[in-house]
């Protein structure tokens, strides 16, 4: 009833909001106010403005109470105000850290981007700067004033976590890496000291890292062990604020791979499962950041989503619309390309993506710019491409 006296009633993203913006000003003395897509404009003392994201801490308040979450309150007002960055390659080795990130949370990082290398299918790895309430991220100016290659950043901060204790807990074969906070999954970028660790579980292992701060170590020859872990990974993955990857990574000596375990293992339908899941949530985040960016710079581009479909076995189809009346477009890659006529919808068909790439590639043009990749497309291919297309389609599974 709140509106018969001219107030509206808050969403609880509002309350959060303005909470967030009241411990800004009183703990950090930034001068806060509330932005569009659940973020505050932050100016602080005799500093340039910095925007400060409030989905997932939001989502990790949720989960907490009490003076567990006003501390995690607390520390994500303090990390807005990092401590003033290393001059000196001297300053900045100690405090060099591995950090793993997916492609869609590099994509949407504002400012000069940090130095990165691929590291996995959807994976990204960064450096981190560690203080004591909040990382940055090496960039090529810092490395430019440092006088430091990114090898030789990337080098010492892996060498720095491989250097650090870790805990790990145990149940049966399942293994869980805790720690250190902030930098848990990053052991993926440490394969010596992560293949010591793994090789305390069993000789072949694999690791899940569903979110930036978990870690699991399975025995991948349990069969019913891999089983559970895959499906409460995924779970996590789905729910976590903070999503990393619900893939298991098979650990080497050397480095870790996805891993492609033999068609009659029992966790066989998740691990393909977690592959299209992360390909879906990663794409379709990237289109989110496409549509915003090119709608601002005034361009005219149909982004195809990447969409999932269940078939009778438990499996999943991933597809994505060619759409023939659009004269810039772009596709992501996909199991199955469904081609579609806006004026004849009754007469769509799909194809398998290798065999649009083999007979249609002088209608496609990769473009390298966009992580995952994207295929541009500017008409529908001629019409002896299409009937050759249509004469090997594959039968379309029912769509949302």
């Amino acid at each position: 009833m709140s509106w018969l006296f001219g107030k509206r009633s808050l969403s609880p993203e509002d309350k959060f909001a303005d909470e967030m913006k009241v411990l800004a000003q009183s703990m950090a003395g930034f001068k806060a106010e509330r932005i569009d897509g659940f973020r505050l404009r932050l100016e602080p003392p005799g500093g340039s403005p910095i925007v400060m994201n409030l989905r997932n801490i939001f989502l990790e308040a949720q989960q907490l109470t009490g003076e567990a979450r006003a501390a995690r309150l607390r520390t994500a007002v303090l990390a807005m105000a990092p401590p003033p960055r290393p001059e000196t390659w001297d300053q900045a080795a100690p405090k060099l850290m591995p950090a793993v990130r997916s492609v869609s949370w590099l994509a949407a990082t504002p400012g000069p981007k940090p130095i990165n290398k691929s590291l996995l299918p959807f994976l990204h790895l960064m450096c981190a700067v560690d203080s004591e309430h909040a990382l940055s991220y090496v960039t090529h100016d810092d490395l430019d004033k440092w006088g430091a290659s990114e090898a030789r950043a990337f080098e010492t901060a892996s060498a720095n976590l491989a250097a650090s204790s870790v805990q790990v807990g145990r149940a049966g074969q399942i293994a869980i890496v805790m720690g250190p906070d902030g930098y848990t999954s990053s052991w993926l970028a440490t394969p010596s000291k992560l293949y010591r660790i793994a090789s305390d579980v069993a000789p072949e292992v694999v690791a899940v890292a569903a979110s930036r701060d978990s870690l699991v170590l399975v025995d991948v020859a349990d069969g019913r062990a891999t089983q559970k872990v895959m499906e409460e990974e995924l779970k996590s993955y789905q729910e976590a604020p903070r999503q990393l990857s619900p893939v298991p990574y098979r650990v080497t000596a050397t480095g870790v791979e996805v891993w492609d375990p033999p068609r009659n293992h029992p966790a066989r339908p998740l691990v393909d499962r977690a592959q299209a899941v992360l390909a879906n949530i990663e794409y379709n985040q990237q289109r989110s950041i496409l549509d915003e960016r090119l709608s601002k710079a005034g361009e005219d581009v149909y982004v195809a989503s990447h969409s999932l479909s269940g078939l009778p076995d438990g499996s999943v189809w991933s597809w994505a619309v060619w759409v023939k009346q659009v004269t810039n477009g772009l596709l992501p890659q996909v199991d199955v390309v469904v081609m579609g006529d806006n004026d004849h919808k009754d007469n769509r068909f799909g194809v398998k993506w290798a065999d649009v790439i083999r007979l249609a590639s002088d209608s496609l043009v990769l473009e390298s710019a966009f992580d995952p990749p994207r295929w541009r497309y500017r008409a529908w291919p001629p019409t002896p491409t299409v009937a050759a297309l249509r004469s090997i389609a594959v039968p379309l599974p029912p769509t949302p």
